[in-house]
């Protein structure tokens, strides 16, 4: 499984980078990066035990720098990952510095909610996007506020079967639609 971050900054980040990245690495082992003028994107194989909202908020008032960081959901191919950045670095332009320090999928998510299109539902939905039997399973069990035996009923599978969907749902999208703020911003998607 492969992840990312983006650090980005206010400034030229690169006068900073070797820091951060020393910062950074004392939690995560990387396995490569990339730079952009402003931003710094690192890659990653594991999952964190610690909290990365938490770790740039203690970079940033430790190091007095502006700083913003974005992580993301882990992907299984690399070519995968490579589309998603390309798409999350051109959502976060619109995205103004100050409001956060910290964004997931889930924030940007909520931040444009109002202005999705196909590319949009694409980039959060990825290979559910075109699925109706998941989207179809999803909506439904929303729509029966999140009750897995009646919109098990109303769908007519098993109840395992439902609960097996919103799994596989969650692990590929990173959305637990289980969860109140993350089956809002996704009923919001599949209206």
């Amino acid at each position: 499984m492969i992840r990312y971050l983006i650090i980005e900054s206010k400034n030229w980040i690169q006068s900073d980078e070797d820091m951060i990245i020393s910062l950074f690495s004392e939690f995560i082992h990387f396995t490569g990066k990339e730079n952009d003028d402003n931003a710094i994107h690192l890659f990653y194989e594991h999952e964190t035990e610690i909290s990365l909202s938490d770790i740039i908020l203690n970079v940033m008032s430790d190091t007095l720098l502006d700083l913003r960081l974005y992580v993301s959901h882990h992907f299984e191919k690399t070519s995968e990952m490579k589309e998603h950045l390309k798409m999350t670095k051109k959502l976060l332009k619109g995205i103004p510095f100050y409001k956060y320090a910290y964004l997931d999928d889930q924030i940007i998510l909520n931040h444009f909610i109002t202005q999705t299109t196909p590319e949009f539902n694409d980039h959060f939905l990825r290979k559910y996007q075109k699925d109706q039997m998941m989207l179809e399973s999803i909506k439904t069990f929303l729509e029966c506020n999140q009750n897995t035996s009646i919109a098990a009923k109303r769908l007519y599978i098993h109840r395992n079967t439902l609960i097996q969907r919103l799994d596989k749902f969650m692990i590929v999208t990173g959305f637990d639609v289980r969860q109140f703020k993350d089956a809002y911003l996704i009923y919001h998607l599949l209206k």
